[in-house]
């Protein structure tokens, strides 16, 4: 079976059962696995988020650059 054939199968699904479809066909693509630099950017976002919170949209005054 193609790639074509199967975008084609995809378009004959029902709107209701894409979700489902999307959640199957995700198991498929494999992770990156994340490099060591990343991992820690993530930690010290966790970090800076636990130490200082955060501020919401509407806290923001986004007219004074």
């Amino acid at each position: 079976m193609s790639k074509e054939m199967l975008k084609n199968l995809i378009e004959l699904v029902p709107e209701e059962d894409v979700e489902v479809l999307y959640k199957v066909i995700i198991k498929f693509i494999p992770e990156a696995v994340p490099e060591p630099d990343e991992i820690e950017a993530i930690l010290e976002g966790r970090r800076d988020r636990a130490k200082n919170g955060t501020v919401s949209h509407e806290a923001i005054n986004w007219d004074n650059s």
